[in-house]
């Protein structure tokens, strides 16, 4: 594809800034980070201020991060323009969910929308040994008695360099 047809290609087509529904997605990034972004409409925000009142406009914007198997829970402030954050501190091989809501100041806290749940990576080895992946003699010696320089050119080549210094020339 030329550069003319990609460009008619992508002509007038635009991403939305926002999609007008309430979503909180989480993701995890590596074994000790989890990533949220989300979307809260006004249309939420002003039916809940007209439900708590004088409250709501004390309150502060709080991400909840629950970590299923323990129930326990993190929370962390957040500005009211912000749609998305980078969570760290996690930890490895665990599930977790998102919430985001308000803390009112009598220390309710008031849930906009919930997450999916999400396992963070194991940060170790699998104790799977899969036979149709097995790793051969060679690699495993590799892997567990590393040289510090690793091996050179010869040591993968033995006949060729059996070769070259009988032959000589």
């Amino acid at each position: 594809m030329d550069i003319a047809d990609r460009h008619q290609l992508n002509a007038g087509w635009t991403l939305p800034a926002a999609y007008g529904i309430d979503r909180l997605v989480l993701l995890p990034r590596d074994p000790h980070k989890l990533f949220a972004y989300w979307e809260i409409t006004s249309r939420l925000t002003e039916n809940l201020r007209s439900q708590y009142g004088d409250l709501w406009d004390q309150g502060k914007n709080i991400l909840q991060i629950i970590q299923v198997e323990t129930n326990l829970k993190k929370e962390i402030e957040i500005n009211a323009e912000a749609d998305c954050w980078y969570i760290d501190g996690m930890e490895a091989d665990r599930i977790y969910q998102a919430k985001i809501g308000r803390r009112l100041p009598d220390g309710r806290f008031i849930c906009f929308v919930a997450s999916n749940m999400v396992r963070t990576p194991r940060n170790s080895l699998s104790p799977v040994i899969d036979p149709r992946w097995r790793i051969f003699a060679f690699w495993q010696h590799y892997y567990y008695h590393r040289k510090p320089g690793g091996y050179s050119s010869a040591e993968f080549c033995p006949q060729k360099r059996k070769t070259a210094t009988e032959g000589g020339s």
